[in-house]
C-alpha cells in the first residue's frame, strides 16, 4: 500500500473502531456487575415494600393496602401490586404478572426479575402477620441503564459509530493529504519540463509544516524558473553575439587565402573546419535556445511520417556512405497506408535527422542502421537502431541532456557537440511526443524510439480540390 492517503485514512479509522471496540468490551464486562448490584438493591428494597404491603392488609385491610399502595407511587416511581399465592389481585387492580414468575418467586422465597423495553417488573413473597403468603409485584419505569440493549440495536450503533468516524477521518485525511498530492503533481510537472509548475496559492496559507513545506517548494521552483530562464537567455545572447565575429572571421580568411603562399593552405583549410563546426554549434545552440522557450510547435500542418522518414532515409544513405556503413528502412507489413501527425515538418525533419546521423556516428563501420516505422494505437513510432558499442544503463537517461557525453563508449573525438539528441528530445516533446533510449537486446547497439501522436489522416486533413 503505497498511497499516503490511504495509510493515514486506514490508520486513524482502524483506531477509531478499536476505541469502540474497547468501549463496547468494556461495556460488556461491566454490565453483569451492573445487573448483580441491581438486583441486590431492588431485592432489599422489594422485600421491606413487601412487608409493610402485608402487614397493612393484614391489619388495616384493603384501605390501608390501596392507602400505603398510593403513598408508595406518590413517593418513588414504583407501582405495587399485591397478589394471593395463586397469582389473584387482592386490591382489584389487574397485574398482568408472567405466571412463571410468580410461581418461581412462590417456590424459591427469593426476588425475581423480568426486564422489558419499557422498564421492569420484580415480584417478591412475603408471609403476611396472618400467616398467608402473598406475592408483591413492583414495576419499574426503567431497568439497569443500557441492559435491554438488544443485538439488533447494538450492530445498528456500531454500524452508524464506524460510519461517523468513516467521514471524520476521511475529511481529516483529506485536509492532511490533499497539499502533499497537489506538492507531487507540480513536483513531477517540474521534473517534466514545466517550469511555471506551481502548489495552488490556497495551499500556501496553511501556517503548519506542510503549509511551510508548499512556500518553500513554490519558492524553490519560481528560482529554478529564474536560473534556467536566465541560463538559455545567456546561451540565446551568446550564440547571437558569436555570429558576428565568426562571419568577420570568415571574410578574414578570405583574404588570407589571396594573400597566402600555397605552404599556408593546410592551416587555413583547418580554420575554415574549425569555422563551420563552429557556425554549426552556434546554430544548435539558437535551436535549443529557441525550442526550449517555445510553448508547441510554430505551425499545425498534417505531416505523412512515411514520407518525412523516406526522405531523412534518402538523405542520411549518402551520408552513411562516406563512412561505409548503411541506412536501412525496415518494413513492417501491418504499417497502414497513411500515418499522420500534426505540427511542424521541419521540426519533425531536424529531429529524426539528429537522431539517425547520431546513429550513422556511433555505429560500426560495416554494419547498417535499421529504421522500423510502426503506427497503431494511435502512436507513430520510430524506432532507430545502430550497430554501435552502446551505453551504460546508468547513462542512458542522461544522453538527451545538452552537452552530455559518456566518459568511455563515445568520446568526444567521434564528433559532435552533445545536441543532437538533446534538440530531437525538445522538438519531439513540443509535437506531444517522447523519446526512449534503450540498449538493444539482440547485440551491441543503442535503439532510440521516437513515439509521436498520430492525430489525422492525410486523406482526411488535405484540402479537396473542387
Amino acid at each position: 500500500m503505497r498511497s499516503l492517503f490511504l495509510k493515514i485514512f486506514l490508520w486513524f479509522w482502524a483506531t477509531m473502531v478499536l476505541v469502540a471496540l474497547a468501549v463496547v468490551i468494556t461495556w460488556s464486562m461491566q454490565r453483569d456487575l451492573l445487573l448483580s448490584h441491581w438486583r441486590a438493591t431492588m431485592g432489599e428494597a422489594m422485600a421491606l415494600y413487601a412487608q409493610n404491603a402485608a402487614e397493612e392488609f393484614d391489619h388495616r385491610g384493603l384501605a390501608g393496602l390501596n392507602d400505603y399502595l398510593q403513598r408508595l407511587e406518590s413517593s418513588s416511581p414504583l407501582r405495587g401490586v399485591l397478589l394471593d399465592s395463586a397469582g389473584n389481585g387482592v386490591t382489584g387492580r389487574p397485574s398482568h404478572v408472567p405466571r412463571n414468575l410468580i410461581d418461581e418467586t412462590v417456590r424459591s422465597g427469593e426476588p425475581e426479575f423480568t426486564i422489558t423495553q419499557t422498564g421492569a417488573l420484580g415480584v417478591q413473597r412475603v408471609i403476611g402477620p396472618s400467616g398467608r403468603t402473598y406475592v408483591f409485584v413492583v414495576r419499574l419505569p426503567r431497568g439497569p441503564l443500557g441492559y435491554r440493549l438488544t443485538l439488533r440495536a447494538l450492530l445498528l450503533r456500531g454500524v452508524l459509530a464506524i460510519l461517523i468516524s468513516g467521514i471524520i477521518c476521511y475529511l481529516l485525511t483529506l485536509y492532511l493529504t490533499r497539499p502533499v498530492l497537489q506538492l507531487r503533481r507540480a513536483a513531477r510537472a517540474l521534473a517534466a519540463g514545466d517550469l511555471s509548475a506551481r502548489v495552488p496559492s490556497g495551499k500556501a496559507r496553511r501556517t503548519d509544516e506542510i503549509g511551510e513545506l508548499v512556500h518553500d517548494f513554490n519558492r524553490m521552483a519560481e528560482r529554478l524558473e529564474g536560473l534556467v530562464s536566465s541560463q538559455r537567455q545567456l546561451i540565446s545572447d551568446i550564440s547571437h553575439e558569436l555570429r558576428s565575429p565568426l562571419a568577420r572571421l570568415n571574410v578574414a580568411l578570405g583574404l588570407a587565402r589571396q594573400r597566402a603562399t600555397p605552404a599556408a593552405a593546410a592551416p587555413l583549410d583547418r580554420i575554415e573546419r574549425e569555422a563551420e563546426r563552429l557556425n554549426e554549434l552556434i546554430g544548435k545552440l539558437l535551436t535549443l535556445a529557441r525550442l526550449e522557450a517555445a510553448s508547441g510547435p510554430p505551425e499545425e500542418t498534417p505531416i505523412d511520417v512515411k514520407e518525412l522518414l523516406a526522405e531523412v532515409v534518402a538523405d542520411a544513405e549518402f551520408e552513411a556512405q562516406e563512412i561505409g556503413c548503411q541506412v536501412r528502412w525496415v518494413e513492417e507489413a501491418a504499417l497502414p497506408d497513411d500515418c499522420c501527425v500534426q505540427g511542424s515538418g521541419e521540426l519533425l525533419r531536424s529531429a529524426v535527422e539528429n537522431v539517425v546521423r547520431n546513429a550513422i556516428r556511433y555505429t560500426t563501420p560495416g554494419t547498417a542502421v535499421e529504421i522500423t516505422l510502426r503506427c497503431q494505437d494511435k502512436w507513430a513510432a520510430i524506432v532507430v537502431r545502430d550497430h554501435g558499442p552502446g551505453v551504460p544503463e546508468a547513462e542512458l537517461n542522461n544522453l538527451l541532456r545538452p552537452f552530455y557525453r559518456v566518459a568511455g563508449a563515445r568520446e568526444r573525438q567521434t564528433g559532435g557537440a552533445g545536441l543532437g539528441l538533446a534538440i530531437a528530445e525538445r522538438a519531439v516533446r513540443l509535437h506531444g511526443g517522447s523519446i526512449q533510449i534503450t540498449n538493444a537486446a539482440d547485440g551491441p547497439g543503442l535503439k532510440v524510439e521516437i513515439r509521436l501522436p498520430v492525430t489525422a489522416t492525410v486523406e482526411s486533413t488535405a484540402p479537396v480540390s473542387g
